[in-house]
């Protein structure tokens, strides 16, 4: 059945519904001792467990994804220590060689603050130190190797260092923005006299082996950079990793009659390494194995990230006992969600479809193709979601679950309209997982208890036949 046929099945069983409650007289003139539907209302509580998963990528190549970097370490008592690492592909503004004559200045790494803050308030005080990267050049391939969160790469010993004074309510004023008045741009100036200096003011200069103008051998001759959180910081910042941006490296030069400046911007193959130092419940957990935490929570953590597995057999089981009905609204609901302090709940979550081993189905296995053809839901990157019942234009868009006032609530009706419509089809889909929205490019987090997620259904069914 087409979404057309159920939209329209659906809003003629809402009118005749309708009717039926405001013809309250025969055509004899007396009034109906019976409706023939009756609206009903129940929350079902859903089983839930987390799991632990590795597949989330944080190179800023990926089509529709925000262009992010993550910077700095948050202490997390309840999922444990966070740390953000950039690792920073570059790429020269322009292949054009300068004299022979200049003189090298200075090399100046400057990140445009893109206004993403966690783990503080206040003033906090972070400490960032630049390095170059040694073991590899972040891939050249077409198209460049993807990158995830536990990707690392071996560095060298710190090529400068600087302190900076982080005001977080300047940075939440400018986040309620939609074009802030202005930006801030953090700058840290390289030691004197590094091999990596003069590399890369030779690179530019003499252009030896062709090694500046082709983009390949430029790469593996200036591996990259890494900026490295130490203490004390106290919060995680995001900076904009986009081509063009004011997050750069600058090469300060001069000749005889001029001052000049060359830029090195960050290109797509930047990624973010996130590591989390496990305690309590979730230490020592190996990853894709379904746990239920001892203290009755539910998490769901961005970055190195942690999920919810909701189980549907409860609605499954509900659904036998009114084998006619049509679902009004259907919402996921998840109750009295902790209070954050600095750590901030993820805004919006979305429900991945998800197997019993913990992996998403993927649009890539025919098999996993064939289980959700029959179901509302649309492909995210390589992963399938249940489907909004509204559409963003002609577009289609992802069920969110929205946070607001202490709990998330996200609206789901023709997603269990069609499950419900499949009540005899064996097997049965049964799990969705809570994944949050830019999983890859934000550190947020949030706890609740096991007992607060529902299933929340007003349906209709037949008083007679």
């Amino acid at each position: 059945m087409n979404l057309w046929v159920k939209r329209t099945g659906q809003l003629l069983l809402a009118a005749l519904f309708l009717m039926a409650c405001e013809d309250e007289s025969s055509l004899l003139g007396f009034k109906n001792p019976i409706s023939p539907f009756d609206v009903k209302f129940v929350d079902i509580p859903l089983e839930s467990s987390i799991s632990l998963i590795d597949s989330v990528r944080t190179d800023n190549q990926q089509f529709n994804v925000i262009s992010r970097l993550l910077i700095g370490r948050v202490n997390d008592p309840l999922l444990g220590d966070v740390s953000a690492t950039p690792f920073m592909q570059l790429r020269p503004g322009t292949t054009d060689t300068i004299p022979t004559t200049s003189v090298y200045d200075s090399l100046v790494l400057e990140i445009q603050l893109d206004n993403y803050a966690y783990g503080a308030s206040g003033i906090s005080q972070e400490t960032f130190s630049i390095h170059e990267i040694t073991e590899d050049s972040i891939s050249y391939s077409i198209p460049i190797k993807p990158y995830y969160y536990h990707n690392s790469l071996g560095y060298g010993s710190s090529m400068g260092s600087k302190t900076f004074d982080i005001n977080h309510e300047l940075l939440k004023t400018l986040r309620g923005q939609s074009q802030p008045d202005s930006v801030i741009i953090l700058r840290i100036k390289l030691n004197e006299n590094t091999d990596f200096n003069a590399r890369l003011f030779n690179l530019i200069k003499n252009n030896p082996n062709n090694s500046f103008k082709d983009p390949k051998k430029f790469r593996f001759a200036i591996k990259g950079l890494v900026l490295v959180p130490e203490n004390p910081s106290a919060s995680i910042l995001g900076f904009t990793g986009a081509a063009l941006s004011q997050s750069k490296l600058t090469l300060h030069y001069h000749t005889d009659t001029d001052t000049l400046a060359r830029p090195f911007f960050l290109d797509a193959g930047s990624f973010i390494n996130i590591t989390t130092n496990r305690m309590g419940e979730l230490a020592g957990l190996p990853l894709y194995e379904s746990n239920q935490p001892a203290s009755d929570l539910r998490y769901v953590q961005n970055g190195s990230p942690v999920i919810t597995r909701v189980d549907l057999s409860n609605f499954y089981d509900f659904i036998e006992t009114v084998p006619k009905t049509i679902f009004n609204a259907a919402e996921l609901v998840i109750e009295s969600v902790e209070t954050p302090g600095v750590f901030d709940p993820p805004p919006s979550i979305v429900l991945r479809t998800i197997k019993e081993d913990n992996l998403f189905f993927n649009r890539k296995t025919e098999a996993d193709r064939n289980a959700m053809a029959p179901q509302f839901v649309l492909i995210d990157t390589d992963y399938y979601v249940v489907r909004s019942d509204v559409s963003s234009g002609t577009q289609s868009i992802p069920t969110s679950l929205n946070y607001s006032s202490g709990k998330y609530t996200g609206n789901m009706t023709l997603f269990i309209q069609t499950l419900f419509n499949q009540k005899g089809d064996e097997p049965k889909f049964r799990y969705l997982g809570l994944y949050s929205s830019n999983i890859g490019k934000t550190v947020n987090r949030v706890a609740f208890n096991k007992d607060k997620v529902k299933l929340r259904l007003y349906y209709t069914v037949p008083t007679t036949e």
